[in-house]
């Protein structure tokens, strides 16, 4: 028979901001974006790198290996999340459409805490711990 262990440690949840700075910290990484090449950033922190600073994966990947990142993105200045944390939000529970993803982030390593079991409140947005590997 096997032994049950029992963790009394908290499930560390960690939520998505609707705004954030490049010198936040990488939750995959635990650095801060600013020093983490496309590959190592969540799906939406690569969406603002292309779509919004119209960089492509190659530019910002250059950037940080010289250590420029900065001179484009500031330590201080905040970008929005909002309309992604929206689009989350209106999973409202449901399965992904495409069964090859996760159903619970679609992929996009970010879930939709629709009854607040997660973060304490309904309608938070939280880093799947499933595809990270944190759960």
């Amino acid at each position: 028979m096997g032994a049950l262990a029992v963790l009394d440690e908290p499930l560390h949840v960690v939520e998505v901001p609707e705004r954030f700075r490049f010198s936040d910290e990488n939750p995959l990484t635990l650095e801060p974006y600013a020093r983490n090449k496309v590959g190592d950033l969540p799906p939406y922190i690569e969406e603002v790198i292309t779509d919004e600073l119209g960089l492509s994966p190659q530019e910002w990947d250059a950037l940080v290996e010289q250590g420029e990142t900065y001179s484009v993105v500031g330590p201080h200045k905040e970008y929005s999340l909002s309309r992604f944390v929206a689009s989350v939000r209106r999973r409202n529970g449901r399965d992904a459409p495409n069964p090859k993803v996760c159903g619970d982030c679609w992929g996009t390593l970010a879930c939709d805490d629709y009854d607040g079991s997660m973060t304490g409140r309904k309608g938070g947005v939280y880093f799947c711990g499933f595809c990270t590997g944190t759960f």
